[in-house]
């Protein structure tokens, strides 16, 4: 699991790099020459979904989405573990349906020849690599579900470690 995750951060931060480079570029050619970039649009436009789509899934194995702690403190730890199971099992059921409702468009974008407006870029490599990104997704979402139901310990809130200090 470890060498996935290290792959999809590794593909989601070379896809930031090349979308900061390509604007930065485009914006210091259009400014210093009036020569923009030919395809700055398209280029950031797809490494911003290579970096949305496999930056998602390291997010979900580590546990560092948003959590709210409302009832931390209420409730007992088997019942913060039923919540954090409930959680696990409505994210990988929120992505799979994402990528169900994803591979239609998909079809007809590679079936009916749908082009990039710059580049001229068939749009169907687009969703390839969006669907390869949420393949990353349903592996982490996978594990990490695995992963609660194994624990036998709640992980740390933030507050606890405020309380250390």
């Amino acid at each position: 699991m470890d060498k996935i995750e290290r792959t999809l951060q590794f593909v989601s931060s070379i896809a930031l790099v090349a979308m900061m480079i390509v604007v930065v570029t485009d914006v210091t050619l259009r400014f210093v020459f009036n020569t923009p970039v030919r395809g700055a649009y398209d280029i950031v436009s797809f490494a911003l979904l290579i970096m949305v789509f496999f930056g998602i899934g390291p997010v979900i194995v580590a546990g560092k989405e948003i959590v709210m702690d409302l009832f931390d403190h209420i409730l007992p730890s088997p019942a913060l573990k039923g919540l954090r199971i409930i959680s696990a099992i409505g994210t990988l059921a929120v992505f799979l349906f994402i990528s169900w409702s994803m591979i239609g468009p998909a079809v007809n974008a590679w079936r009916y020849g749908d082009r990039s407006l710059e580049l001229n870029l068939p749009v169907w490599m687009l969703w390839v690599c969006a669907l390869t990104g949420l393949v990353g997704i349903l592996i982490s979402a996978f594990a990490a579900l695995i992963s609660v139901i194994a624990s036998d310990t709640q992980p740390p809130s933030p507050n606890d470690a405020q309380r250390a200090l």
